[in-house]
């Protein structure tokens, strides 16, 4: 115990807990009606590109801008920054698609 600005500190002890063993499942496993109908924001990353400001600014119409990726590469699919799989752009009616390569595990 010590005195501190007036006031009494006392140290606690603490015990350590350890994790339980778990008989039962994971809540979502078998409880996907819960989430199913949650909206996710998912992004598609063609590529990045690194100019200075005065580059950007002095951008027009019908300018192209280089990428940092390969146009062979595969497109980066993200959920919250996390990439979640990769696909190929491809082209649906009047639309881009990805055509899903991989989906990673998480």
């Amino acid at each position: 115990m010590s005195e501190n600005l007036g006031k009494t500190v006392e140290a606690v002890e603490l015990t350590e807990l350890r994790p339980k063993e778990s008989r039962s499942k994971p809540f979502f496993t078998d409880n996907l009606d819960v989430i199913k109908n949650v909206k996710v924001n998912l992004k598609v990353c063609v590529g990045d590109a690194e100019m200075s400001v005065e580059e950007l600014f002095s951008l027009k119409e019908g300018a192209v801008i280089k990428l940092d990726r390969d146009a062979s590469a595969p497109l980066d699919l993200r959920i919250d920054d996390r990439i979640v799989g990769r696909g190929q752009l491809v082209v649906v009616d009047d639309y881009f698609g990805v055509r899903l390569t991989e989906i990673f595990q998480q």
